[in-house]
């Protein structure tokens, strides 16, 4: 049976979304800036018409990505991972708060990014690898763990659903479709949004604290 990866987390947890919350950018979009459109499928359009799932979109935009890893890695600073990241998150342990980054993008990449924080939180996003032969890959986690999505690989939901029934507090930050569900779930002196989510909130008429950069979020839950 597979162990869950919320097991040991104490009372309080703060499940954020990754890009474009946590980075300026979505991992995804700074493939597709230098990416040649007029070679790629529109990957993008078929998931929006429901034609491919969210994971079978995204790697397919993955595999445009350069198969040189020196170059790949100066993708990774183009999503602009907010600076004060490490301090936010040392804020937030120092109050009880500990940090949950959820995805429906690829490990791989999120591990890159947080390379100087991964001892301090944990990631639950879709499996992902990089080698020079098969490029970035991004694959579905297997279906029996508890956060399985058809369509996103993980789904957040389920993840913030399954922490509230333990009984823990749960704070909620993200920006776009894959995060609705989950930003619904959880108080809305708790919930934090912008981008796509934070109109979807506003027009649902449910209320939320709007951010900038991700680190504005700690002090707000350690206030």
């Amino acid at each position: 049976m597979t162990s869950h990866p919320l097991d040991g987390l104490g009372e309080r947890v703060f499940v954020t979304d990754f890009d474009g919350t946590m980075t300026a950018v979505d991992f995804f979009d700074v493939v597709l800036h230098h990416a040649d459109l007029t070679a790629m499928p529109d990957y993008w359009g078929e998931c929006v018409a429901g034609r491919l799932t969210h994971v079978e979109a995204l790697h397919g935009i993955f595999q445009h990505a350069p198969r040189d890893l020196r170059v790949l890695r100066t993708y990774l600073a183009e999503t602009r991972l907010d600076p004060q990241t490490p301090a936010a998150i040392e804020r937030l342990r120092r109050h009880g708060w500990e940090v949950v980054v959820v995805s429906a993008g690829s490990q791989w990449y999120i591990e890159q990014l947080l390379a100087d924080v991964r001892e301090r939180v944990r990631i639950i996003a879709n499996p992902g690898e990089f080698t020079p032969e098969t490029g970035l890959t991004m694959t579905w986690p297997p279906d029996d763990v508890p956060w399985f999505s058809r369509h996103f690989g993980v789904d957040k939901g389920a993840i913030v659903r399954c922490l509230l029934e333990r009984g823990a507090t749960v704070a909620f930050a993200g920006d776009g479709r894959p995060d609705l569900t989950a930003a619904r779930l959880v108080a809305e002196s708790r919930r934090f949004a912008r981008g796509w989510l934070a109109e979807t909130l506003a027009r649902e008429g449910l209320a939320f604290h709007r951010f900038e950069q991700w680190s504005e979020i700690a002090g707000r839950l350690t206030a």
